[in-house]
């Protein structure tokens, strides 16, 4: 099996191939694991020179065209789709919903063998002419990967398409982008340990990383902790955040109220680095999402035994194994996030961070995704050779 892994859009202000990819990553984990599973891989990328190497078995081809990096919907690169073709793979795999019009440009221009595969990565269902005829488009691609298969029936109302939807997570976040995380074991931390060496007060220690806006809801984590900490006073919430958009709104929220005060820390952007400890530290992860393509802080926080404490939406539901994992709750309801808290907090902590860990291990590394995406390739193969026999 030869795939080609695709992507329309790079970063003007990268310069070189090898920045790139360090930008990119989660695109190099996931060929890797491709390629160390028996498929050869052909990674394609936009850029603006033309370049090739080769890289721990994985072909890399970078293709200038006319166009910025941000490629607008109605631009058509000809010569990165040139390029395509003469990959000659099995499957090509296409990231971003919005380049369905490149979809429908390569199913003409592809051997009628060649499967193709366009991934979501977030995003909700759009509205209007243009993504009316993007869904049409969409027609021409032969499967659609999604977090969650809900995700896919919300955004495709024709039977016809919400077959294609292929369950897959998103990709794998790392810490140590040169090796993608080869060294790290996955065991479980003392966290009493971990918070004297880091200077992190508390027990238990509840840790919030997201955006500061309206689908974070940040507001009802405090109104439900407003509670929480009037009871459980020696816990402490650390908010961790790189949007500042309701800032005003949470900062107001805490000084009104002496249990926020005392107890949540608004910790803002930490580096890269130093989240490891910020994980190895925290004892329950804590999210009010309503929306997520997959997420990338909750796939982190599992993978340190950080047990979830997170809305009930879809993505979230495939990632704590449909809340066997900690507890899920409604989104936007601080009642509903109390009570899963006490449900949680009168659990035995280690065994279910243990378990979470477990989880992480099969189901969210690079590893276990790409073994995911093989299978479904596999499937696709078998229906373009069905439709090439027919």
């Amino acid at each position: 099996m030869r795939a080609a892994d695709i992507s329309f859009y790079y970063d003007d202000f990268v310069e070189s191939e090898e920045e790139l990819l360090r930008v990119h990553y989660t695109t190099v984990g996931w060929a890797e694991a491709l390629q160390r599973n028996g498929v050869d891989v052909v990674v394609l990328k936009r850029f603006h020179r033309d370049a090739s190497f080769v890289k721990n078995g994985v072909q890399y081809v970078f293709v200038k065209d006319k166009f910025k990096g941000e490629l607008r919907l109605w631009q058509m690169p000809l010569s990165f789709l040139r390029s395509i073709v003469r990959a000659n793979a099995d499957i090509v795999h296409l990231h971003s919903f919005p380049f369905s019009f490149p979809a429908f440009v390569l199913r003409i221009l592809l051997p009628r063998k060649t499967g193709i595969v366009v991934q979501n990565h977030g995003g909700k269902v759009g509205r209007g002419f243009a993504i009316k005829i993007l869904t049409r488009l969409a027609h021409f691609a032969d499967a659609f990967f999604f977090t969650a298969f809900e995700q896919g029936s919300h955004w495709f109302k024709h039977d016809r398409l919400r077959k294609k939807v292929m369950p897959v997570m998103e990709s794998c976040p790392v810490f140590d982008v040169a090796t993608l995380d080869a060294n790290r074991t996955y065991t479980y931390a003392d966290r009493d340990a971990a918070r004297k060496a880091f200077g992190l007060k508390g027990k238990p220690v509840f840790l919030w990383v997201g955006a500061l806006d309206e689908n974070k809801d940040p507001l009802t984590i405090l109104n439900a902790f407003e509670v929480i900490f009037t009871g459980l006073n020696t816990g402490f919430l650390y908010m961790i955040y790189h949007n500042k958009k309701l800032i005003a709104e949470v900062e107001q929220r805490i000084v009104q109220s002496p249990a926020l005060r005392n107890n949540v820390v608004l910790v803002g952007k930490v580096p890269r680095d130093l989240m490891v400890h910020y994980y190895s530290c925290a004892d329950y992860f804590v999210l009010g999402s309503h929306y997520e393509g997959s997420g990338f802080a909750l796939s982190e926080s599992l993978s340190f035994g950080c047990v979830p404490v997170v809305t009930d939406i879809p993505s979230f539901r495939v990632m704590t194994d449909n809340g066997t994992l900690g507890k899920l709750w409604e989104a936007g309801n601080a009642d509903a996030l109390i009570a899963a808290v006490n449900e949680v907090l009168h659990k035995p902590l280690q065994q279910q961070a243990e378990s979470c860990i477990k989880f992480y291990r099969h189901h969210l590394t690079f590893e276990a995704i790409a073994l995911t995406a093989i299978e479904h390739y596999k499937k696709i193969m078998a229906g373009r050779l069905a439709a090439v026999n027919d």
